[in-house]
């Protein structure tokens, strides 16, 4: 499914429960200098990444304080993500001039603690090349460094290098239990353009 750019005015844009990936939840959370957003998500674990700007994050009392620090766009150096537990109640203040704030989600049934992922711990990985077009970066915020710490959820951000390069290569699909050839999962992307 594809779902062209619009102002969802901090409404997720993949709910809870949504009938073509009912295991994800996403959000995009635009904030000005001193508001703030709450939200809770019952039966799902989400991760906190600022696109742009910079966030004070309170997780059911458990503080973040200046999270991300990018002013320009996801280009503009290295993201970092707060983790929250299942059904959490988080909010999100903006301290810089304004924010563009990620919240993406899994389903999942057990209560972990929250903890932050700053620009330094996060998983750094390349794969594939230029000669074939599949030179891609990516940078798992919650990753293999973290997988003992999250239920079902994996958030990265990958950059596909050069002009006309694939972000998903070999060819893959996820929508079917085969193992050991194929597991089913939802994923949802937020792709970002430069140029725009």
């Amino acid at each position: 499914m594809h779902i062209a750019p619009f102002d969802n005015k901090n409404n997720p844009i993949v709910e809870p429960d949504n009938a073509l990936v009912p295991l994800n939840y996403f959000n995009i959370v635009k904030l000005k200098k001193g508001e703030a957003f709450t939200y809770q998500v019952p039966g799902y674990e989400t991760c906190i990444v600022p696109a742009t700007g910079t966030v004070d994050v309170d997780v059911e009392g458990v503080s973040y304080s200046a999270l991300g620090n990018r002013t320009i766009d996801v280009w503009d150096g290295e993201p970092e993500g707060v983790y929250a537990p299942v059904g959490a109640k988080v909010t999100i203040v903006c301290v810089s001039d304004e924010t563009e704030t990620f919240v993406a989600g899994a389903k999942y049934d057990k209560v972990l603690d929250p903890f932050d992922v700053r620009a330094d711990s996060i998983d750094l990985v390349q794969y594939g090349s230029d000669d074939t077009k599949t030179h891609r970066k990516i940078k798992h915020i919650l990753g293999q460094k973290q997988h003992d710490k999250v239920g079902r959820l994996l958030v990265s951000e990958l950059y596909t290098v050069g002009q006309g390069g694939w972000s998903g290569f070999p060819s893959h699909k996820h929508d079917t239990d085969r193992l050991p050839d194929e597991t089913r999962h939802d994923e949802t992307y937020n792709f970002r353009f430069r140029p725009n």
